[in-house]
Order: C-alpha cells, then structure tokens, then sequence
C-alpha cells in the first residue's frame, strides 16, 4: 500500500501548498521547488526508519503482479496501459475542457502569482473544482510544457488494478471474482480513453477506491495512519469534482467504523481534517460563495447543468449513461443514428424531459473518445450475464453484506447526481460511480461459480478487448500515422465525404493544443500582454504559448490602453465573440477603439464545428475601449 500512501500524500500536499502558495503570492518554479523540496525531506523522514526494507517491500507485490501479466486478461490491461503511456509520449495534449478553461486558469494563477478570481466571460475557470489543475501546476511552472501532464492520468491508471483489488476483497467478496475484476473494471471505455489524456474524470475514480480501501484496512488494522490516508483521499475525490460529492455517500458506510480511532489522537485528528478540508472542494466553494453568493458558483444557472426536476434529471441521465454503456467503440452508421436521436428528442415524453434538461444528448460520433465515453458495451454485456446467472441460480450462497451496502450507496449515490446534475456528458462525469455501482452484483456468490466457467473466462476476454478497437484509430492520440489511414480509405474507395471528415477531425485534434499558432506569427512585434474576445467554448490557451512569455486577459470589464495596470499590445478573437461582447463587428470595434485589423483568417476549432474568422487588432495610440458584460 506504500505507493497508493505516496500518491494520496502527494496529491494532498501539491493541492495544499497550491493554496499556500497562493496566500503569499509565490505561484511559481521557485515556489514549487522549495515545496517539492520540503515534501521529499519529511518523505524520507518518515521512511527512515527502516528506509531499504519498506523499499524492498513495495517492489515485492509489483515483481508478483509482472509475474500474472503471463495471463490473458491482465494481457489485455497491459495493452491499455502501454497504450496510454505511448500515446501520452507521443501526441500533445488535446482535452477539449482542459486546453478550454483547466490549464488556461492554471497560466491565469502563475501570471499573477497565486489564484485569483478571473472574472472572465469563461466562467469555469473560476467556479469549477481545483483538484487537477493543483496536480497540473507544478509541472507547468517547472517544465514549461504541457507534455508531461499526460502521467497524472497514466499513474493513476497504473494504480486503479490493486486499489479495485482491495477494496473488492475488503468487502468480503471472493478473491478469485476480486482478481478476474480488478483487471475487468479498468477496461471500461471512460477508463481506458482517458488513461493517456489530461482529463479529471477517470483519476478521481483512484482516490475514491483508495479512500475506500484504506478505510477497510485502518479498521482490520486499528491505524490511525491509514484512518488519515482514508480522509485525505476521500477529500481528494471531492476536490477534483463537484460532481464527486455524492460519493462521500458509500465512503460514509465505512468511515464510521474509524471514528473511534481518529478520537484516540484528537489534536492530529484536528489537523487532518483541516489539511483534508484544503484538499477538497470546500476552498472554492468558499470562494464561490463570496464572489457569486452560490456554492457552486453558477447562481442564475447560466450553464444549464442544475436540474430542478428530479424526475426529468433521473430519466434523460438514465437515457445518457445507457447510451454510454451501449455505443460501440467503433459506430460507422453514426450520422443516421444522430439524425433519428434528434427526431426522438422532438417528440413527447422526451421532448419534456429536453425542456427540463436542456444539455441531455443522445448523440454520438464515429469513435468512442474521451470526451464521451461511459461504462462501455463489454462490462455492460459482462454485467448483464452475470445477473442472469445469478438469478437462474436463485442467487445461490447469498452474499457479502458489507459489499452490498456498499454498492447500494454508490447506486444511492449516482442517482443523487442524476437527479440534480444535467450535461451531455453525463457518462463520462459518471466514471467515479461505475465501480461502486457493480459491486452488487459481485457481492453474491455466485459469481465465484461463474467465473469458473471456460466460457465465462472467454467471454471476459473478448469484453475487454472491445474498446480495442479505438485505440489506434483514437483522434486524440492515433497510434497509426494518419497518411497511411487516409490512403487505406482512398485505396478502398471509401466516400469522398467521408475521408474529408477523415481529414478533418485528426487535423483539429492534431492542432487543438495549439490551435492558434497562425495567429500567434501575426501578433505585434513585442506583444506582451494580449485581450482575448473568443467566446466562452474558444480557448485562449494557444496565446500563452511559449509558457512565460506573454500574458493573456479577458476582456470582459471596462479596460483602458494607456492604463499601466490594464495595458494591452493588442486583442486577439472571433468575430463571434467580440460581436458577444460588444454587439459589434471586428472591424466595427477596432475603428471603436481608433485601432485596426490587421490580420484576419478562418480558423477551425472544433472537428464537429465549421471555421470561424479570428482577427488580430492592434489598438490606437490614444485608443480607450470598453467591452461591456454580456447582458
């Protein structure tokens, strides 16, 4: 467990000292360096006694787990993992929320020295957990890259096997059924899609299982160490989403059986909670209270995302996150389906749900990709045969009651989160719940006959390997050049259509890190300091680029060109988002501020999206501009 205990104390304190950091105003390398500095002294500190034999032991179980890599199933996790590591190598980042509010706030904070509240048109910079991006700013700040954040989601990956493994053997279920799944879980499509990528759905999954398993050893054990590692990582499952707060639920059930051990050490049982408090999502809730007077950060629900019918949130999430655990990896007849998922949502009842749930989207593309993968077709069939046996055996031998409490507060859980949260994306969001939502079904045991089935071990195999299929062919991080895939659709006479999108879609993924840099080469000689006016889904994270070098500010309040404290060399946006802001044309804004356009292009942002005109102006002498809130 030592190096689930590095992890969880790692991200606590890089969350911890992000906040710190932030109090004094040192947001940077030299901050970061003092604190990683500080961090690995007490981590060798703690480990002195005896440093060489705890090494020694955490390799021990890594030697035993390379040893059943020999089987097929772990075979197939394998892939997945060597997959992510190399895509991860190979392709920069292209995580559309990411590159669109996550990092650009990281660059905001580093800017000016610790985190703020940016106030710009982009309202997910400010409101939204922290978690991730806490992780995501010392390599920033330290490396001046963006390619190695990638390994927050590999490492996790690399630990999600051992952390399902404990806790499913924790609560009573057989082990040989705990072994087959630990391998199984990780094959979900969320999972396997975002284990290379810099999204913060898949990694929180890690810090609830961890939270859950080290609770079920500081009570087998009486430790109050494990009791903190337990707490800490609960609140780091909090803190990278909002979304993650109903799981406190299930973690509840076995939390309560550590309290009387956290009492036994009352004054280190007080700091843990306030390290475990800055660690979570309560800073920005608090901040989110003070700047909007909402917790979450969203009073008026501009975004859409609050559901105030319960009954319309628990039908179209229902709808969602069984669309998630159906669509297969690869879904050629796409287009059709999208254009009869639309019609559907026209029609009653579902046209009511939509009235109610304005995001909820049944629609899909050609690929399974990160931003919209859910459980997958292959646990969904696995699962599915699992109760029918089960059922067909009269639920023979009962079953783990620890594990079905359990697992039926994370199904309390999820439907909690359906009731009141509403997005398109709600079975990527969901990928925290889905191993808690399948221990019921392992709970009985039964499964233990099941997986003793040839045909059974057959039918796992081929449920892992399902998502396969995206994985080479994954716009996000091919694994196959590109060229050889377009003259492979040329040379089968494939639509011209269709290798049109072909085209399309790898060259926005492929430019989407640095989506603007033929905008960047026509920016003013000596531009410091850039106005952005996209719109609020258009990134202006290409503009920081290279990192350290220029900074980038909103233009959503009153600012003034010969301001020293608001001085800007020039503005950079869509046509789109300065109309938004000013009711204005570029070219009509520009003679506004007694400036001039100086470059214009169409520029493509979104694959599924047609190319928009970006301009760069360049502001007068004596020029004043005022762009007003949008309305």
């Amino acid at each position: 467990m030592i190096l689930y205990a590095l992890w969880i104390l790692l991200s606590t304190w890089l969350i911890s000292s992000g906040w710190a950091l932030s109090l004094f105003k040192q947001l940077n390398a030299a901050g970061y360096t003092v604190s990683l500095l500080i961090f690995g002294i007490l981590t060798v500190g703690i480990l002195r006694q005896g440093a060489q034999i705890v090494i020694s032991k955490s390799f021990q179980p890594l030697i035993k787990l390379l040893r059943r890599f020999r089987r097929p199933i772990p075979i197939v996790y394998l892939i997945y993992f060597l997959a992510a590591l190399i895509g991860g190598l190979l392709h920069a980042p292209s995580n559309y929320d990411a590159l669109c509010y996550r990092l650009p706030r990281v660059l905001h904070w580093g800017a000016a020295g610790g985190w703020h509240w940016i106030g710009g048109i982009n309202i997910r910079m400010d409101y939204s957990a922290t978690g991730f991006e806490w992780l995501a700013a010392p390599l920033l700040m330290l490396f001046k890259t963006d390619r190695l954040l990638f390994l927050i989601n590999v490492i996790s990956y690399a630990l999600l096997p051992g952390l399902i493994y404990s806790v499913l053997a924790g609560l009573g279920i057989r082990r040989r059924v705990a072994w087959y799944w630990m391998w199984l879980l990780p094959t979900a499509y969320c999972f396997v899609l975002q284990a290379g990528s810099i999204g913060n759905d898949m990694f929180a999954t890690v810090y609830f299982m961890a939270s859950a398993a080290f609770a079920l050893r500081a009570v087998k054990m009486s430790s109050w160490s494990y009791a903190a590692l337990s707490i800490l990582a609960a609140a780091l499952m909090t803190g990278a989403k909002a979304s993650n707060l109903p799981l406190l639920l299930p973690l509840a059930f076995l939390v309560t059986g550590m309290v009387k051990i956290l009492l036994r050490k009352p004054w280190k049982s007080l700091l843990l909670l306030i390290i475990a408090c800055s660690a979570s999502f309560l800073p920005i809730a608090l901040m989110n209270i003070r700047y909007t007077g909402d917790w979450t950060g969203d009073p008026n629900n501009s975004e859409k995302m609050k559901i105030s019918n319960p009954i319309a949130g628990l039908t179209g999430n229902f709808l969602e996150l069984s669309f998630g655990a159906l669509v297969p990896p690869v879904f050629p007849v796409v287009k059709s389906y999208n254009t009869v998922a639309t019609q559907w949502f026209m029609k009653e009842p579902l046209r009511s749900i939509r009235d109610q749930y304005p995001r909820v989207s049944l629609s899909a593309g050609e690929l399974a990709t990160e931003e919209g993968a859910g459980l997958g077709a292959g646990l969904f069939i696995l699962c599915c045969v699992g109760m029918f046996f089960s059922v067909n055996r009269n639920f023979q031998g009962g079953f783990s009651h620890p594990a079905m409490i359990f697992g039926l507060l994370s199904c309390v859980a999820l439907a909690v989160f359906m009731a009141k949260m509403g997005s398109e994306s709600a079975a990527r969001l969901a990928s925290p719940y889905y191993v808690g939502l399948i221990i019921p079904l392992l709970s009985f045991r039964s499964q233990g006959l099941l997986i003793s089935k040839r045909w059974w071990r057959l039918l796992a195999l081929a449920c892992a390997l399902s998502v396969f299929p995206a994985l080479p062919l994954n716009p996000a991080r091919p694994l196959i050049p590109i060229p050889l895939l377009i003259d492979a659709a040329e040379s089968l006479h494939v639509s011209e259509s269709v290798v049109t999108r072909i085209k399309n879609v790898y060259q926005v993924y492929g430019n989407r890190s640095d989506s603007l840099v033929e905008l960047r080469g026509h920016l003013p000689s000596g531009s410091k300091r850039i106005g952005f006016a996209g719109t609020g889904n258009e990134s202006e994270y290409s503009l920081w680029k290279p990192f350290g070098e220029r900074r980038v500010l909103d233009l959503v309040t009153k600012v003034s060109f010969d301001s020293p404290s608001g001085e800007i060399n020039c503005i950079v946006g869509s046509e789109e988002g300065i109309f938004t802001r000013s009711n204005l044309s570029a070219e009509e804004y520009a003679r506004s501020i007694k400036g001039e356009v100086v470059w214009k292009e169409w520029i493509t942002i979104l694959g599924g999206r047609e190319p928009c005109p970006w301009v760069v102006i360049v502001p007068g002498v004596e020029g004043h501009f005022s762009i007003p809130n949008h309305p």
